[in-house]
């Protein structure tokens, strides 16, 4: 934040920079000219009922406006928080666009190559989650996280069916959809842990590890009863649950440690 100065010159800085003459800024306020004059002069001080206006005006913050100088950090977030808004707007639209495309042209090249719609329905049927999403985002202003959640646990079920229709075999209800509903079960566990979870980062890796620790061996073992020579070597997935396991409760241990010492701080 810069050095303050008084009212009156850095209201006169503000009007100056914003390319405005006392006549002009008092017309747009309905004031006087005279009564801008006496701002800048520290001789009045405006209204209360005028600081949103003057502020507006002037391009400057409420807080900016009864300190006398700019808030040059509030400015520097302000402008960081623009630039992630137009990168996530960008990336949101390559992602639509890009969807778009492929909806459009990979039906056209298998009428044109094969006279008949086959794999292209696939693609189809994959692109429109992201326009899924994106609805959601568009028209449900809340809770846009979950409903996306919710979104991809239904759809991977159609998905893998329309998948099935074209490839054939018997996949779909003996490997395909138990798998899928173990994967979204624990995909929602780590959603929880990680969105409600009444703890700090530390307790939430924690459980994040051992939701995953559990989640390992649980799938490694259904792949190996529903889908034929899979199997992993048992070392390796004793292996892979106890370095989990351990890193688990040294994360919780931790995230423990944390909040005890949070509190004492607190009292």
């Amino acid at each position: 934040m810069e050095e303050k100065q008084s009212f009156g010159a850095y209201i006169r800085r503000k009007r100056q920079a914003a390319g405005l003459t006392q006549k002009e800024l008092a017309g747009r306020l309905f004031v006087t000219e005279s009564g801008v004059s006496k701002w800048e002069r520290d001789l009045s001080y405006p209204d209360v009922s005028l600081v949103p206006a003057i502020c507006r005006e002037l391009g400057i913050s409420e807080h900016e406006f009864f300190t006398a100088c700019d808030d040059d950090q509030a400015h520097v977030q302000a402008r960081q928080a623009a630039v992630w808004r137009r990168v996530v707007a960008g990336c949101r639209q390559a992602l639509l666009a890009g969807c778009l495309i492929a909806a459009v042209v990979c039906p056209i090249v298998e009428l044109a190559v094969f006279h008949r719609l086959g794999w292209s329905l696939i693609v189809l049927a994959s692109v429109a989650l992201p326009w899924g999403w994106w609805a959601v985002w568009r028209f449900c202003g809340g809770h846009v996280l979950p409903l996306c959640m919710a979104i991809t646990s239904v759809w991977v079920f159609p998905l893998l069916a329309v998948v099935h229709r074209f490839t054939g075999g018997g996949w779909l209800m003996g490997a395909a959809y138990p798998l899928a509903a173990v994967g979204v079960a624990f995909l929602w566990a780590y959603f929880i842990c990680l969105r409600y979870l009444p703890a700090g980062p530390w307790l939430k890796a924690g459980v994040f590890t051992l939701i995953t620790a559990v989640a390992s061996p649980v799938f490694n073992a259904l792949c190996e009863r529903l889908i034929p020579d899979t199997g992993q070597s048992w070392r390796l997935n004793y292996l892979t649950f106890a370095a989990l396991l351990a890193a688990a409760v040294i994360l919780l241990a931790i995230g423990v440690l944390q909040e005890r010492k949070q509190r004492n701080s607190s009292d």
